[in-house]
C-alpha cells in the first residue's frame, strides 16, 4: 500500500440540464448530459499516525476543512466518525458556486484515494453507494467522461466518450444560491424545451453540431449582469452560451480551437475574473 497519493479531480459541465419533476422530499428530478473538462482540483494524501485525527488543509482560505467538507464526509464514510490516520491537502482551481461540480468531483476522489491508501475492501458498488448518498453529482465522478444522468443525479448511464473538443469557460464574480435557482425554476408558469434528446442526437456528430443544441433550464431564470455579458460575447464569436448546473459559470463548445481562443481574449477584456480555454475529458 502506498504511504502517499496524489488525484487530479476534474470539473464537469452539463451539456443539457432538463429539470423533469419534483419528488416529496423536496429534491427535483433531471435529465442531463454530464461531461468531464480540463479543469482539475488536486487532492494530495499522506498516511500519518494511526491514532493521528484526519488533518485536512487547502491552498485557498475560503475552503472549510471540517466537517462540512465533502471531503471530510468521504472520509468519515469511509474511516468512521472520527477519521484518523491521513492528512489530505486540497489544492482548489475549479471555481466555486460555479455549477462545476468541483466539491462533488473532491468528494470522489477522496473516496477513490482513501480506498486505495488504505486497501479498504469496498467494492464499485458500494462506493457508488456512499458518494450517491453525500451528493447528487458525487457519483458521476467516480467515472467521467460523458454520462446521461437521471433520477437526482445518481442515476448513469455511461455514453461514448466525446473527442477533446475546445471549450471557453467564464465565470463572474458572483455566485448562484442552488436553492434560489430552483425556487426561480418552480415559479415559471412552464418548464422550457427540453434539451437532452437534442444532445443525445448529436452526441456522435461534429462540434459545432453538438454544442449548437446544448442548453440548460436554469438558462430561463439567470439574469446576473456578469452572465448577461458572458452571453453576450459567445454569441458574438458565433457561440451558443450555456449555464453550468444551476451557475454561474457559463460555456460554449466549437470545433476550431482559434475560434475559442478568440472569445476567450474577448471575455478577459470585458473584466471576467475567470477565463479558461479547455477541452473535453474523457479520462479522469
Amino acid at each position: 500500500m502506498p504511504d502517499k497519493l496524489i488525484l487530479k479531480t476534474p470539473a464537469k459541465i452539463n451539456l443539457s440540464l432538463d429539470i423533469t419533476g419534483k419528488r416529496p422530499d423536496g429534491y427535483h428530478t433531471m435529465r442531463s448530459v454530464f461531461q468531464t473538462v480540463g479543469i482539475y482540483d488536486t487532492l494530495t494524501f499522506t498516511k500519518t499516525a494511526p491514532d493521528q485525527p484526519l488533518l485536512l488543509t487547502a491552498d485557498v482560505p475560503w475552503i472549510p476543512c471540517d466537517a462540512s467538507n465533502l471531503v471530510w464526509k468521504a472520509a468519515a464514510s469511509l474511516l468512521g466518525d472520527n477519521p484518523c490516520g491521513v492528512h489530505i491537502h486540497l489544492e482548489k482551481r475549479i471555481p466555486a458556486q460555479a455549477g462545476m461540480g468541483g466539491g462533488s468531483s473532491d468528494c470522489a476522489a477522496a473516496l477513490q484515494g482513501l480506498r486505495t491508501l488504505f486497501d479498504l475492501p469496498v467494492s464499485d458498488e458500494a462506493l457508488h453507494e456512499t458518494a450517491a448518498s453525500l451528493g447528487a453529482d458525487c457519483a458521476f465522478f467516480l467515472y467521467g467522461g460523458t454520462c446521461l444522468a437521471g433520477g437526482i443525479g445518481e442515476q448513469l448511464t455511461k455514453l461514448p466518450s466525446l473527442p477533446a473538443y475546445p471549450l471557453v469557460i467564464a465565470k463572474g464574480s458572483a455566485g448562484i444560491s442552488t436553492p434560489e435557482a430552483y425556487r426561480r425554476l418552480d415559479g415559471l408558469p412552464q418548464m422550457p424545451p427540453e434539451d437532452t434528446d437534442n444532445v443525445l442526437r448529436n452526441l456522435e456528430k461534429d462540434a459545432d453540431s453538438l454544442f449548437s443544441v446544448c442548453g440548460n433550464h436554469f438558462d430561463a431564470i439567470t439574469d446576473l449582469p456578469e452572465v448577461e455579458t458572458i452571453r453576450q460575447i459567445m454569441r458574438k464569436n458565433g457561440l451558443n452560451p450555456v449555464l453550468s448546473g444551476s451557475g454561474a459559470a457559463v460555456f460554449a463548445g466549437c470545433a476550431d480551437p482559434a475560434r475559442a481562443e478568440n472569445c476567450a481574449a474577448a471575455l478577459r477584456a470585458a473584466g471576467l475574473p475567470f477565463v479558461t480555454v479547455t477541452e473535453t475529458a474523457s479520462e479522469l
